[in-house]
């Protein structure tokens, strides 16, 4: 793929520094934040890591979505219907990715909670302008394993959307991740089926002692020979 600008809304936390120094070497990043000092200090804070490399910057929400090719909405699920809801009139042509998971926990168990839309993918399409396209990927990648640039990732990474295009945009943008596998799983309404899997992930984690869980679909048959 070539060099796209993407931003990371909401882009400060673990998942957003991940994604950051997992793709600025393939792209140009602009770290976004509800305020622009903060974004510029974890931009800042990322370049210090060691091994980093590439380009990267901070600024607010709103503006990081203007100037983007890609958006990765790095939000909290409490926090989706308001960002995205703020930010609708700085979209205009951008992909949208959303890696976000409608859950809960109560102490004992993560449950799946999806908003009235049925999947958080869904709901941010509802918020947007109808021309923005959104994919649903990246549920199952645990942001500690992307912060960890020199960790070698494994699995699958499982995508939902309508437009073709754009889904050939993610799973490009996928490869860019070494050793991470895109799979086509259907149209963005099967975005709860994917989401659904992060709970579920976490509660085998925590019940098995298994750290940093992913997923990796398997086949019991051999490929068909040429």
């Amino acid at each position: 793929m070539s060099l796209m600008k993407i931003a990371l809304v909401g882009g400060t936390g673990d998942i957003g520094t991940g994604f950051a120094l997992r793709l600025m070497c393939s792209h140009e990043i602009i770290i976004g934040s509800r305020k622009e000092d903060k974004a510029r200090e974890s931009a800042s804070a990322i370049m210090q890591l060691e091994g980093a490399n590439g380009n990267i910057w901070g600024t607010d929400n709103a503006s990081a979505v203007a100037v983007a090719d890609a958006v990765i909405l790095c939000v909290p699920p409490e926090h989706l219907k308001s960002v995205t809801y703020d930010l609708s009139t700085s979209f205009n042509h951008q992909l949208v990715i959303s890696p976000v998971v409608p859950m809960s926990y109560d102490g004992k168990f993560f449950r799946f909670n999806p908003p009235p839309e049925g999947s958080s993918a869904l709901q941010a399409k509802s918020l947007l302008p109808p021309q923005i396209r959104v994919v649903a990927a990246f549920h199952t990648v645990p942001a500690a394993a992307l912060q960890a640039k020199d960790r070698i990732l494994k699995g699958d990474v499982l995508i939902c959307g309508d437009d073709a295009e754009a889904v050939d945009m993610v799973r490009s943008l996928t490869m860019d991740i070494k050793n991470l596998r895109p799979l086509f799983v259907g149209p963005l309404a099967a975005s709860s089926q994917v989401e659904s899997l992060t709970p579920m992930l976490l509660n085998v984690a925590r019940k098995n002692k298994i750290k940093e869980a992913g997923v990796s679909i398997i086949s019991e048959r051999p490929p068909a020979p040429n």
